[in-house]
């Protein structure tokens, strides 16, 4: 799989030496034909039994699933045979669990890294049988049909975890998995599968000992009423799914159950993003200036003082690793308000795969400008003719900027624009950090790694306060949210602005040169199928339970 981080690292050291690389990546690509047997046919070849034979999706799920990716798929950049590279299909596959569930899936979600730094078809490497890993280790690249098959087995594993849970609610309740139970005990069997669930029980550790899986289910039970405020809101929301799956039923079985519980699954990331919204409505009550999508840290720590929100006391040091403070002004720090409601501090739910957090609502924003324009680039005046809004002078000079950048045309999945979009929607879309200057972690991560605590005390918040200043007009460009601008771009797929580059270039360059450049890659190629699998060393993007 040469498209490992390490390999990828490789071909960008020889880059430097060598600009026609790209076109070695080109030869590569066009003298690889697409596979005649696509995964999902080689997917049915297989025979799992056990635990893994409910892993298979269904035809109807993988179909639902392609016409749900067609949209964007058909706007992202791809390579010359029609399909993603694998850091493009990663972030595909993040968005779509973001916005379909609220799903941050465990190395799906970059957690300030690049996008290319490992694989999506590693995510099922821990869980899934080896059978199935093997055959999406081995892409080079992902058709729409493949990565449909992958979204569909993604969401099967994360469905028969919920079966190891909802066993552990029948099991601490002392029911047999055969029981039929009446309508009062499917209630209670609901409730301790989603305590747990809430408040983030490893579903692994469930399954290991009988006795300690009890224990561990009701502690959950006893503890999401105290530490969980809208735990009534949630125990209506089940109701309301169990009453929709399973109608007029009166004796509950496991089976049906588990209808139950993956329907919850898939919709509780939406259900829940009220809670965001009020959050949301909270801070931006306090926005400095209108439409920046920034709270000054003074009044931020005032909420907390004197305003009863006890959640808003991060600490600087947690909300600059969040990427949630605007330092541009050293003399008046400020809370970017979509940074911080993104955060994984407030993501409520967690499972071995996911965590349960905010939706995004910037990817709305995208995804209608992708709809429109169809495609991966496009220039300054088609932009904002399909954005259809009131653009300030400076920012769009930006947005010309950042066209010149590239030659002429804006990539819409790249740092620079998601940059230009957060000035022109500053409180839906978060600004993006270059990778490696941010490392969003979960609050006990956090205080586990960097041996500070989250929150800011007493004594510091009341410091901001008094050292708060008058307030002043705003400084920066028309159109602009903030001082926060860089030209420093990070694309989802590095590879594009190389293909675009060489398509304006036009001919050939030599042949000599281009057969020593293929040959290099061939070798290099060589080199990295002689390594074994199990050699090759990925940091996992982490994401963290409540």
């Amino acid at each position: 799989m040469m498209t490992k981080s390490f390999v990828l690292s490789a071909l960008c050291a020889v880059s430097a030496i060598l600009p026609s690389l790209a076109a070695a990546q080109f030869l590569a690509e066009s003298s690889v034909p697409l596979e005649q047997k696509e995964i999902l046919e080689k997917l049915k070849d297989l025979h799992l039994g056990g635990d893994h034979e409910n892993l298979m999706p269904s035809d109807e799920r993988i179909a639902s699933l392609q016409q749900e990716l067609s949209t964007i798929f058909a706007a992202l950049p791809k390579n010359s045979r029609g399909a993603l590279r694998l850091s493009t299909a990663r972030y595909l596959l993040h968005r779509l669990f973001v916005q379909r569930h609220g799903w941050h899936f465990k190395g799906l979600a970059p957690e300030g890294d690049t996008w290319d730094s490992i694989s999506p078809g590693d995510v099922l490497a821990q869980r899934a049988p080896e059978a199935i890993a093997a055959l999406f280790r081995k892409k080079h690249d992902i058709s729409l049909a493949d990565l449909a098959a992958l979204a569909a087995l993604l969401e099967n594993m994360v469905h028969s975890e919920a079966d190891v849970r909802l066993a552990a609610a029948f099991n601490a309740l002392e029911f047999p998995l055969a029981a039929q139970l009446s309508l009062n005990e499917s209630t209670a069997v609901l409730e301790t599968y989603m305590a747990s669930f809430v408040m983030g029980s490893d579903a692994r550790e469930l399954r290991r000992d009988a006795v300690t899986s009890r224990a561990t289910m009701l502690k959950k039970l006893e503890e999401v009423v105290e530490q969980y405020p809208t735990w009534p809101n949630t125990q209506a929301f089940l109701q309301m799914i169990r009453e929709e799956v399973t109608p007029e039923m009166v004796n509950f079985s496991f089976p049906a159950l588990s209808a139950v519980v993956a329907e919850a699954g898939e919709r509780y990331g939406r259900w829940q993003s009220q809670e965001c919204s009020e959050l949301k409505h909270q801070l931006l009550q306090h926005e400095e200036h209108p439409n920046t999508g920034r709270v000054r840290l003074s009044d931020f720590y005032g909420m907390a003082l004197h305003g009863g929100h006890w959640q808003f006391s991060e600490s600087v040091a947690y909300l600059r690793q969040l990427g949630a403070l605007d330092e541009s002004d050293p003399e008046v720090l400020r809370v970017i308000v979509p940074n911080y409601i993104l955060g994984p501090s407030n993501c409520i739910a967690s499972s071995g795969y996911f965590a349960v957090c905010c939706i995004d609502e910037c990817d709305a924003k995208l995804q209608s400008l992708e709809t429109t324009l169809g495609k991966s680039k496009a220039s300054p005046p088609a932009i904002i003719s399909a954005l259809n809004a009131t653009i300030g002078g400076a920012l769009e000079r930006k947005l010309w900027d950042v066209a010149e950048h590239h030659g002429g045309e804006v990539p819409l999945h790249g740092r620079l624009f998601a940059q230009w979009l957060h000035h022109l929607y500053p409180q839906e879309c978060p600004f993006p950090h270059m990778s490696g200057t941010i490392n969003p972690l979960h609050p006990d991560l956090f205080e586990e790694e960097v041996g500070q605590s989250v929150g800011a005390s007493q004594e510091e918040m009341m410091q901001h306060l008094e050292a708060a200043k008058w307030r002043k007009a705003a400084t920066f460009e028309d159109g602009l949210c903030s001082n926060m601008w860089t030209m420093e771009e990070e694309l989802v797929d590095p590879f594009s602005s190389h293909t675009s580059q060489r398509a304006a270039g036009g001919a050939l360059r030599g042949l000599a040169l281009a057969t020593a450049v293929g040959s290099l890659a061939v070798t290099l190629g060589k080199l990295m199928m002689t390594l074994r699998p199990e050699s090759w060393k990925s940091s996992t993007p982490k994401v963290y339970s409540v």
